[in-house]
C-alpha cells in the first residue's frame, strides 16, 4: 500500500513538473492591431491603388441621391 502511494505521487509530481515545462513554451500570440482607411467615392482604380499598398476591402456601400450615385469603400491592413 505505501509503495503503491509512493508511485501515485511520483506520477503526480511527473505530471506537474510536465505541466509547468510545456505551459511556459505555449506563450499566447500578441493581439493583431489594425489600421482603416474609409473612402468616398471609390472606383476600380482608387481600390486596386489601395490594395497594391496592402489595404484589403473590407466592406462596400452605396449612397443615391436623385439618381446620382457615390460607392463608398472600407480597408484595413495590420499595422
Amino acid at each position: 500500500m505505501k509503495r503503491r502511494l509512493t508511485i501515485i505521487a511520483l506520477l503526480l509530481a511527473l505530471c506537474v513538473s510536465l505541466y509547468f515545462v510545456n505551459s511556459g513554451s505555449h506563450a499566447a500570440p500578441a493581439a493583431q492591431t489594425w489600421e482603416y482607411k474609409f473612402e468616398y467615392k471609390c472606383d476600380e482604380k482608387k481600390a486596386n491603388a489601395l490594395a497594391a499598398d496592402g489595404w484589403e476591402l473590407v466592406n462596400m456601400g452605396v449612397t443615391s441621391f436623385n439618381s446620382l450615385a457615390a460607392v463608398h469603400c472600407s480597408f484595413k491592413r495590420a499595422k
